[in-house]
């Protein structure tokens, strides 16, 4: 599947109104949902904010919908994307660099604690809306209206007022830790970057710039960790989750060709039966039989 650059189809773009202060893109995205899927890639996280409208986001672990008053953070990266509701998809998005996450904790120094939790933050992380943040975002929107931009400083202002907000109200513990790692290290988690985007159809070097290393550092890294090549693992591990929707979904195998990222339909077949010595249509049968 054609991965599309989200963040670079918007950055610029006349069609959606927008403003920007250092590296941060603040714009109203409002335009229909074109086809299901759709793989967009960002090199930016970003907040969604649903004012019309509604999606499905899919990860490798989990699916979340997002409707009219829901809001969301989703790590840079890619993120699969279905449409849910009829008519157009109007959202707040903000764009913010990792930089500008880490800036604002480490001059927050009473947020700024290297604390852990159990849970494993996803790529996508809902977020749960107070009364302050659901204003917010209405005020945020409201600045479009008004017949002359606000001032750079003011929206700098209000950018780290979101990132402040949801780290100290309590309510968002999975978007506080993930704010958290974000500052904590140059380098994101390499388990965590391939887990999260293993599915979808990358070049090494993209893996290697969602982890914040040169693909030489990459490589090196991955070797340590998994004791084998990115290649190697990314096979190994996109055929076992072929395998998983195999045994729990009734997806046609174009459809999990796509969802484990796979090339094609005739690479997967192949691959897949070299591994389990069994095409994927057969081994689905055979399961069903067994049932």
């Amino acid at each position: 599947m054609e991965i599309i650059n989200f963040y670079k189809f918007v950055e610029g773009n006349p069609l959606f109104r927008q403003m920007s202060v250092d590296d941060v893109l603040f714009t109203a995205y409002d335009c229909p949902l074109e086809g299901s899927p759709v793989d967009y890639s960002t090199e930016k996280n970003y907040f969604c904010y649903v004012f019309v409208g509604g999606g499905r986001w899919k990860t490798p672990t989990d699916e979340y919908i997002l409707k009219a008053g829901d809001a969301a953070f989703l790590k840079k990266g890619v993120h699969r994307v279905f449409k849910i509701l009829n008519g157009d998809f109007c959202a707040l998005l903000i764009f913010m660099p990792d930089e500008f996450i880490s800036s604002v904790l480490r001059n927050e120094t009473n947020l700024f604690i290297n604390e852990t939790l159990e849970e494993q933050t996803d790529s996508v992380i809902p977020l749960a809306l107070n009364q302050s943040l659901i204003h917010y975002f209405n005020s945020l929107m409201g600045y479009f209206s008004q017949a002359s931009p606000p001032s750079k400083s003011l929206l700098k202002v209000k950018f780290k007022e979101l990132i402040v907000n949801i780290a100290t109200s309590g309510h968002n513990p999975l978007a506080t830790k993930c704010f958290k790692e974000i500052a904590a290290s140059g380098k994101k988690s390499l388990k965590l970057v391939m887990e999260e985007n293993f599915i979808f159809n990358l070049k090494l070097k993209d893996f290697a710039k969602l982890s914040n290393r040169s693909l030489a550092s990459f490589n090196r890294d991955f070797v340590k960790t998994y004791r084998t090549t990115p290649g190697k693992w990314l096979k190994g591990k996109r055929l076992d989750y072929a395998k998983y929707l195999l045994e729990t979904t009734d997806l046609n195998i174009s459809e999990i060709t796509i969802e484990s990222g796979f090339e094609n339909t005739s690479h997967f077949i192949r691959t897949f039966r070299e591994r389990f010595h069994s095409a994927p249509l057969a081994f689905k049968k055979q399961r069903l039989i067994k049932v």
